[in-house]
């Protein structure tokens, strides 16, 4: 691993073609997007904010390119590259300026809300919107006899209500992946571990721990769970909290020398057992905002190895 990032990192024509093969390749395999962002965040991180614009911008001209001669879609692919590179940018920005990924997860949560509040401001109907695009998506996939058979306009129906929160909740996730990653590659080249030892202490600010419950309750409990405005933000909301939990789960882990298995365990939770998993550790994530868990075993074990 280390080998490619030193790779990207020779020269701007190196990042530009990783950036670039990884968003076409994306455009088949989605994980593979994020992998491209991460480029734009370790360009950024590694090398400033002015080079991370030019690798950008050629970057943004080579997917054209590319899109045009491959796919007969450069509009299309040239889309795609601004919505995967420019939030990398500014987010990789904000962690290279502030050298706080905390602070990059942050100013992501407020550009995930940005997200809604936008779409709520241009769709006149944000879930009729959403529930049209999921009927056009399925009907093009599914045979009209099969969607009739399996009755599934009710499950359109809550989905798109939620829709506005839930996608600007996954780009939030997928944003932190992308952060994440290029700060671990930046961390490869001058101090492997350093990612490590700042994943597991990531603990998010007051202002999110006394915001999230107002959400809650406006816009979850007191509606009756009906989709509203600022219940899609509270699932901006959680998504911040399950980040912190998983954090939480390696920081425990990690104290106690604790087997691997607790987090492959807790992985595996969070893909079998959805949402109500996903709940389960932004739940604790929240309550460590508060009670500050790690802080807690580092005191007891002290206290254990003192006497």
């Amino acid at each position: 691993m280390k080998a490619i990032v030193n790779w990207v990192m020779k020269g701007r024509m190196q990042a530009v073609i990783a950036a670039t093969v990884l968003a076409m390749l994306g455009l088949l395999v989605t994980p593979l997007a994020l992998l491209s962002a991460a480029v734009i965040v370790l360009t950024v991180l590694r090398q400033g904010a002015r080079e991370g614009a030019l690798v950008v911008a050629f970057s943004l001209m080579a997917i054209t390119g590319l899109g045009g001669l491959v796919l007969q879609m450069p509009v299309a692919t040239l889309v795609v590259g601004v919505l995967l590179w420019l939030p990398a940018a500014v987010l990789g920005a904000v962690m290279g300026r502030t050298g706080s990924l905390r602070l990059a997860i942050e100013a992501a949560a407020v550009g995930a809300a940005l997200i809604v509040l936008l779409q709520y401001l241009w769709l006149a109907d944000p879930a009729q919107f959403w529930g049209d695009a999921l009927r056009e998506f399925l009907s093009q996939r599914v045979e009209p006899e099969t969607l009739q058979a399996a009755n599934v306009s009710a499950l359109i129906e809550l989905m798109a209500g939620w829709m506005a929160g839930g996608v600007a909740a996954s780009w939030l996730l997928g944003s932190v992946l992308s952060l994440a990653l290029g700060r671990y590659w930046s961390a490869l080249l001058h101090r492997p571990g350093a990612f490590g030892e700042e994943f597991r202490q990531l603990r998010f600010g007051r202002w999110l721990l006394l915001l999230v419950p107002v959400l809650l309750v406006v816009g979850v409990l007191l509606t009756g769970g009906e989709p509203s405005l600022v219940g899609q933000l509270y699932l901006i909301g959680m998504v911040v909290f399950l980040v912190q939990g998983i954090s939480l789960a390696h920081g425990l882990v990690a104290e106690f020398g604790g087997s691997t298995a607790w987090l492959v365990g807790m992985y595996l939770l969070l893909i079998f057992v959805a949402p109500q998993g996903a709940t389960m550790i932004a739940a604790a994530g929240y309550a460590d905002g508060w009670l500050n868990f790690r802080a807690r075993a580092r005191a007891r074990r002290s206290g254990s190895d003192g006497k």
